[in-house]
């Protein structure tokens, strides 16, 4: 059912300078689809251009799940000109998250696997609950037993017949600025599953919350942020990212 603003596969709440960007399909422990791309696209232009949203945490719906990647349903139908464009798809819209003016948290509860993952490392930075299953899993699903999983034991629709297949979606570039390429590449390697001590352990997250303090938690981390000026809070976030020197303040 779509929420309050016509969003059929999120749902965006904005209190207190706060945007609360909840992926909203808990049933498929939020997979991703074209709509849910094309609503995120919509969403993020919008808090980039509202001067009262200082802060966005992004969080998943249910209990099960932050973002469980890519629907397979939606990536059994691709035919090979969609599956490039499924990618680009990805990555643009991913990078229209890390470009927003304002702070990015990924509240992960759950499992953040594959393109989940991917999501939740284009935020400014991740916050874990206790119960979070992370990785990016894509290489298990072509790969010999007992290692692949049960959902691709008839075939991995994203394996061509020749050549090889990766995450598409920024995950590549962005584990290895996260954690560094010797841990992206064991990581990237194994499609190894972490558990949020060892995600906190390697860098991936910044700190991990209790499962029933997690809500409660981020709730405060979000409120702090958002009582800093939002034009602060922009020039810090680019000076930090695009590694800019900041020789002398602007004339006022």
């Amino acid at each position: 059912m779509p929420d309050e603003n016509g969003y059929e596969t999120v749902d965006l709440r904005i209190e207190e300078r706060v945007a609360w960007l909840t992926l909203n399909r808990p049933d498929k422990l939020n997979a991703l689809t074209p709509t849910t791309m094309t609503e995120l696209r919509d969403i993020f232009t919008r808090v980039d251009d509202d001067e009262d949203v200082c802060v966005v945490v992004l969080r998943g719906a249910g209990e099960r799940a932050f973002c469980a990647g890519m629907d397979l349903s939606w990536s059994e139908k691709l035919t090979p000109r969609e599956r490039i464009e499924q990618g680009r798809l990805g990555e643009k819209t991913f990078a229209m998250m890390e470009r927003l003016s304002v702070p990015v948290i990924a509240a992960v509860h759950g499992y953040a696997v594959g393109g989940g993952l991917e999501l939740a490392l284009a935020a400014d930075f991740i916050i874990a609950s206790d119960n979070a299953k992370m990785g990016l899993v894509e290489i298990t699903l072509s790969a010999r037993p007992p290692y692949r999983p049960k959902m691709t034991e008839d075939g991995d629709p994203d394996q061509p017949e020749f050549g090889g297949s990766a995450p598409g979606w920024g995950g590549v570039k962005r584990l290895p600025e996260r954690i560094g390429k010797a841990r992206a590449k064991e990581l990237l390697f194994t499609g190894a599953r972490i558990d949020a001590e060892r995600a906190l352990q390697v860098g991936l997250v910044n700190d991990v919350y209790p499962a029933d303090e997690f809500d409660k938690r981020i709730g405060e981390l979000a409120e702090r942020i958002a009582a800093m000026n939002r034009y602060n809070l922009r020039l810090v976030k680019e000076l930090v990212t695009y590694g800019y020197d900041w020789i002398e303040p602007h004339p006022s």
